[in-house]
């Protein structure tokens, strides 16, 4: 096929039928092609730009967004990996939730400008419990809350300006030229997790009592997925497989075959969090158990990663990676932002950067070392 001539716009999709596995390669091009509209050719000269394509855009990250050396076998993060010069909100209480749209709220007519993002913050109360402080939007460089008790927020990758909203009285959009949110639909279950699935038009939500639904019609319409038990998270990946954490801290995964469980991973653990992967990810999904690094994938297998360990301080509340070179991380009531292509030319600020730069002459034997490679 001839695309010399193409472009990255929806109109340089070639128009013939294309398989499943067909239609999900265009579908990481396609958005590979809008986040592009964000970088200049400048970047494209550096060293950094280069191995990021070589190696893979989470390795790169945690190269320059991570990596404190203590040996020649692992990297421990820890509070000095956040440099300060990368603040970009503080607020009063901590932040656990962070979600970046991969769809026109970021790309289209918004592609020159900052990204917008929507994080929540939550407090807790003397038994542990989270107490709602608030679902906010980030946009333009200011903060402003949505919701009292909003908990999540789902956006297919796809080319609309539209996000959902779960919240403790059910389902709420996003209005980007108001800035502002309407409900959606009639459920009013207490929701703590919705994922937006490409392509398809329902919404998944998980409610306050480990029970996953489908929504649809509108938001008018719910049907328990029976197969799910004690679910308490859900990530959905660019495939559409519905990955979700149980009360065991166990991984499994929900699509139109079934359910599978994932294996590789500890059989007690006292946390996880599942993590959104970058757009541009090769069917994986990240995921944090206790202080350690894991990828899963639909295959039903996990790795993990022993060249990366959080330390007892390093560990973010809330990650956000989905966009690709432009990750955000919360720590400590804050929200910090790592540009990898400005990294690339301006170096790294702060005691990172010194870090980095004296270590950055290993080239390809310190990116190797964090594992991830085969991420993206």
């Amino acid at each position: 096929m001839d695309m010399s001539n193409t472009r990255g716009t929806a109109d340089a999709l070639p128009a013939f039928e294309m398989s499943e596995k067909d239609d999900n390669m265009w579908f990481k091009m396609f958005h590979w092609w809008k986040y592009t509209e964000k970088m200049t050719i400048a970047y494209q000269n550096s060293r950094i730009y280069n191995l990021t394509m070589k190696f893979g855009v989470l390795a790169l990250i945690l190269a320059v967004a991570f990596a404190v050396p203590v040996s020649k076998e692992k990297l421990i993060i820890t509070s000095e990996t956040y440099p300060e010069e990368y603040i970009v909100y503080s607020g009063e209480y901590d932040i656990v939730k962070l979600v970046v749209p991969l769809n026109n709220l970021n790309y289209g007519d918004n592609a020159d400008s900052k990204y917008l993002f929507f994080f929540v913050e939550a407090d807790r109360d003397e038994t542990g419990k989270w107490i709602d402080k608030g679902l906010y939007v980030f946009k333009d460089g200011n903060a402003k809350k949505l919701l009292d008790n909003g908990r999540d927020v789902a956006a297919a990758a796809d080319e609309s300006n539209i996000a959902f909203i779960g919240a403790k009285d059910g389902i709420y959009l996003y209005n980007d030229n108001s800035v502002s949110v309407e409900k959606y639909g009639s459920i009013s279950d207490n929701i703590v997790g919705i994922e937006k699935p490409t392509e398809n038009d329902i919404i998944y939500i998980l409610t306050d009592n480990k029970e996953v639904y489908v929504v649809s019609e509108n938001g008018n319409k719910k049907e328990k997925i029976n197969e799910i038990i004690n679910a308490e998270q859900i990530i959905l990946d660019y495939d559409n497989n519905l990955y979700y954490l149980d009360s065991d801290k166990q991984i499994f995964i929900y699509n139109y075959v079934g359910i599978k469980k994932i294996h590789g991973l500890p059989e007690f653990a006292s946390n996880a969090q599942l993590l959104k992967p970058p757009v541009t990810s090769d069917g994986s999904v990240p995921i944090v158990v206790d202080e350690k690094l894991y990828l899963i994938n639909d295959n039903g297998k996990a790795e993990v990663f022993n060249n990366i360990e959080f330390g007892p301080d390093g560990k973010p509340s809330a990650y956000a990676m989905e966009a690709g070179l432009m990750h955000y991380y919360a720590k400590d009531k804050k929200i910090y932002e790592f540009d990898v292509l400005d990294i690339s030319i301006h170096g790294i600020k702060g005691l990172l950067g010194r870090v980095v730069n004296k270590y950055l002459d290993l080239g390809d034997e310190l990116v190797a070392l964090l594992g991830f490679i085969s991420l993206v």
